[in-house]
């Protein structure tokens, strides 16, 4: 079977993304028996999709480009996949076995539909995280050759034991290809993912049409100090809310685990450094975790990968008017010009790590 040059790797790409883009504007999401959430995400995800499109389009030239063995052959998991449309397209490409994997059930019945109705089954579809994903690929003896995902990162309860176990599934080569709009170094984006976790954490979230039923809508602080409360009903109220707010960034279990060593030795032993982020107490679910780029490398340098951080494009679309379009690619052409400087404008960040490297790839995902 001959392998696409990189140069044919993208036109074929393309390609998948014009008959998938086709195939997605001819739903009638309405019509589906899909979930609230997937309704609306999807909804939104169409409402941009050429832009949606272009940006998976990239994560899977970083994933596929550059190595000996051929697509039809590829393993490819789409990590945290939501409504599966990265997964379409890697199908849609002819990727030889498409893995998709989400934590959310919901989620999982949803994408059956999806594959169903479009005409790209996928193989398999996992409900559940990294350890599972594990599990099968070794029961089932397949080697995993790239996994990508695009704003999932920034969810993951532990990042370093997340890519730890993700080691495992290395093969003759191994890619990494994790992309996050939660850009620590734009200021800009900063600023407004930094309000929506005050809200989270103090205020909560009403419920509204679309909401996904495995997130809290209490405030994470309120939920904390339920958990507090109800594990060592013998602290008073300043204890509890010491505890409460000290803990903020920790599930359950490791809330537990902090109380349980303050009744014994009188203190916490942890402290969140950073002043906003937080995670729902009950899942672990980040919200829009800010992470330094510059700690991402080194955790995953410490697990063996070579790694590099790559900035995002904004991936301009003809949809848009001629003023925005402008813009857009006057932006593109600036983070092209600027290389990893440009961070401090990008959209979003991409963590690309490989095991086994055997060759370059483009920095710069257009």
């Amino acid at each position: 079977m001959r392998n696409w040059g990189d140069n044919e790797l993208v036109q074929e790409i393309l390609l998948a993304e014009d008959r998938l883009h086709k195939k997605l504007l001819a739903l009638d999401i309405g019509s589906l028996d899909i979930t609230e959430y997937n309704q609306r995400y999807l909804g939104g995800i169409l409402e941009n999709i050429g832009e949606k499109l272009d940006l998976y389009g990239c994560l899977l030239r970083l994933c596929l480009s550059n190595n000996s063995l051929p697509v039809q052959q590829s393993v490819f998991v789409d990590y945290g996949g939501g409504a599966g449309i990265l997964s379409f397209l890697a199908k849609e490409l002819g990727v030889g076995k498409v893995i998709y994997i989400d934590i959310y059930d919901g989620s999982c019945n949803d994408v059956e539909i999806l594959s169903n109705v479009l005409g790209l089954p996928l193989d398999p579809i996992i409900c559940g995280d990294v350890e599972d994903l594990i599990s099968f690929v070794q029961e089932n003896s397949i080697i995993v050759n790239s996994i990508a995902s695009y704003d999932v990162l920034e969810h993951i309860y532990n990042v370093k034991e997340h890519f730890k176990k993700l080691a495992s599934l290395q093969g003759d080569y191994f890619r990494v290809v994790y992309a996050s709009g939660a850009n620590i170094k734009n200021p800009w984006i900063v600023r407004n993912l930094q309000k929506q976790q005050v809200r989270v954490e103090r205020k909560g979230s009403e419920k509204m049409w679309g909401h996904k039923e495995r997130d809290s809508l209490s405030a994470y602080y309120d939920i904390r100090k339920e958990i507090v409360t109800s594990h060592a009903s013998e602290l008073d109220s300043d204890e509890v809310e010491l505890i409460a707010r000290t803990t903020r960034g920790l599930m359950k279990s490791d809330i537990i685990a902090c109380v349980d060593k303050y009744l014994r030795k009188g203190y916490i032993p942890y402290s969140n450094d950073h002043p906003t982020n937080t995670c729902d107490p009950y899942t672990g679910n980040w919200c829009e975790h800010l992470m330094e780029t510059e700690w991402l490398e080194s955790i995953l340098k410490e697990s063996g990968y070579s790694v590099e951080i790559m900035n995002g494009y904004y991936h301009c679309s003809q949809s848009l008017s001629l003023p925005k379009r402008i813009i857009c690619s006057s932006l593109d052409n600036l983070i092209h010009l600027l290389g990893r400087r440009s961070l401090y404008i990008a959209p979003y960040f991409i963590v690309f790590a490989e095991h086994n490297v055997q060759g370059s790839i483009s920095k710069n995902p257009s």
